[in-house]
């Protein structure tokens, strides 16, 4: 029979992941007929094999650019229904197919993408940015969306009317939506009932990706400075000579663009073109960049703002007197920025005033800045005073869970990297066994883990085996079985005999961690 929905998984080199993927994929409970495209970029270490027993087609590329792969792959599919999802990222359970696709047959609704759940070491920007991706909270977003391909659905005829741009290197997903939102009107649909856990982004989102040309370096620099220069160039030229830039950064003439980065990061309508504009002036690191970075920590766009934060720490203290500069006169809602890069400077008096701006923020009465000043507390390579661990502490037990579930994660970023378990400790314990929301309770399992060193009246493996047993939900399940793995890889045996008797577990996360982990201790 033809199928109804083409899955499209594309893959490089992905043995680790890719047959959790595809068997979570095989294992769905949906009425849909359902068919695996799977798309080869030139894998070599085995995962082709692997998808060749699971794929109903297999395709190959030989080309990185992400519209082409798309583009082949929808071309090959029969479904009318297109679901694009990573390699390395695992559905949660078997009604997750089912979750992605509802919305999409509604005519106002051009795309869907589902949440996404990172590893406790997974970085991309910082995890004030991760967690947009995996809230529990559904939204609507009619620009400056965050769609993205690695959790995705849409209707065939979408993509009939306009195919993937086959020239993007990055954000393909956000191009398409900018393209079609408008006219007619529709909306892009995040929906938190259909996650993934999506692993890798180990490290910071710094790419760099050049591709082969016979000009000289220089000659690149000065065609990516006047494709800058020139207006109304078209959006995939504008982040091709961003991204150019970045990685040309370390040449002497990349400095010659950084008056256009500069301008462009301020003047720009497109988001993601401010973010990449930020990027490129903080791998090319001159100083003239930092007034303009400063005034970026005001962007009306997260992602931009947050660039411009970690931007400026790269320049250390030579960034410190602007940004004190800016304090009396950036809104209070941007002061966590301000905070952040102040932190990341790693210079000593940088690090004091923005452990004093976090402080002002967090005596204040915006929520959404004190949230998000617990996120970048967290980030600061210094540890924290004791009256900022005792605000956080504070925090644990706040009614907003967004607010609980920052504070679960910074308190145990806190207790891990500084050497010592801060006060709090009763307090996310019972977060982990008790607290009624899934999000707070899976983070504080994880911040309990990262206590594993101390001694005290809570042994991490004991609470995550409880939680094992006895949680309803798959996500908390899976913090705590990807604790246990970690455990398992730094040599605790005790970790893995506890995961060993939940093979039966209906989530697919808990699945694969468990089977790390038991390959771990069987190596050892």
């Amino acid at each position: 029979m033809t199928p109804s929905l083409s899955v499209i998984v594309r893959f490089h080199n992905e043995i680790t992941h890719i047959e959790a993927v595809l068997q979570a994929i095989r294992a769905q409970r949906t009425t849909h007929r359902v068919e695996i495209v799977a798309v080869d970029n030139v894998s070599k270490d085995g995962s082709r094999e692997i998808a060749e027993r699971y794929a109903d087609q297999l395709i190959e590329v030989d080309d990185y650019r992400p519209g082409i792969a798309l583009n082949r792959a929808i071309g090959a599919a029969r479904g009318e229904t297109i679901v694009i999802v990573s390699a390395h990222a695992i559905p949660e359970n078997e009604h997750w197919l089912d979750n992605l696709t509802a919305a999409v047959d509604d005519p106002a609704v051009l795309a869907v993408y589902g949440a996404q759940v990172y590893p406790l070491n997974a970085k991309f920007l910082d995890k004030c940015d991760l967690d947009i991706f995996s809230d529990i909270r559904p939204r609507i977003e009619t620009r400056d969306t965050d769609f993205w391909n690695a959790n995705s659905a849409f209707k065939r005829s979408a993509w009939e009317r306009l195919p993937f741009d086959e020239t993007v290197i990055e954000l393909e997903d956000h191009h398409w939506t900018k393209q079609l939102l408008p006219d007619p009107p529709l909306a892009v649909r995040f929906e938190p009932t259909a996650t993934v856990y999506h692993y890798g982004h180990e490290a910071r989102n710094d790419r760099g990706f050049l591709e082969p040309s016979p000009l000289t370096e220089n000659e690149r620099i000065d065609r990516a400075r006047a494709v800058l220069e020139a207006p109304d160039q078209p959006w995939p030229a504008v982040m091709r000579a961003g991204m150019d830039l970045a990685a040309l950064a370390n040449l002497p003439h990349a400095r010659s663009a950084v008056p256009v980065l500069s301008r462009l990061l301020i003047e720009h309508p497109d988001f993601d073109v401010r973010w990449r504009m930020a990027g490129a002036l903080a791998r090319i690191g001159d100083p003239a960049a930092v007034p303009h970075l400063v005034r970026g920590l005001e962007d009306p766009s997260f992602y931009p703002r947050d660039e411009c934060a970690w931007a400026l720490g790269r320049f250390g203290a030579a960034a410190v007197p602007e940004l004190l500069d800016a304090k009396g006169r950036i809104a209070s809602e941007h002061l966590p920025f301000l905070a952040l890069a102040l932190g990341l400077t790693g210079d000593p008096d940088g690090v004091q005033a923005g452990f004093d701006v976090v402080s002002s923020v967090l005596a204040a009465g915006d929520a959404s800045a004190q949230r998000t000043a617990v996120y970048f507390l967290g980030e600061f390579p210094a540890a924290a005073p004791d009256d900022l661990c005792a605000s956080v502490a504070e925090r644990l037990e706040s009614e907003d869970y967004a607010t609980a579930r920052a504070a679960a994660w910074c308190w145990g970023v806190l207790a891990e990297r500084f050497g010592a378990a801060p006060a709090g400790l009763e307090t996310v314990a019972g977060l982990a066994e008790g607290h009624a929301d899934a999000v707070v309770r899976s983070e504080a399992v994880v911040a309990l883990g990262r206590t594993a060193g101390f001694s005290g009246a809570h042994d991490p493996i004991a609470v995550c085996a409880a939680v094992l047993r006895r949680d309803e939900s798959g996500r908390v399940r899976q913090a705590a079985a990807q604790t246990l793995r970690f455990a398992a890889e730094a040599g605790n045996g005790r970790a893995a005999e506890v995961l060993e008797p939940h093979a039966s577990d209906p989530d697919f996360g808990v699945a694969f961690e468990r089977e790390t982990a038991l390959s771990t201790s069987r190596t050892h």
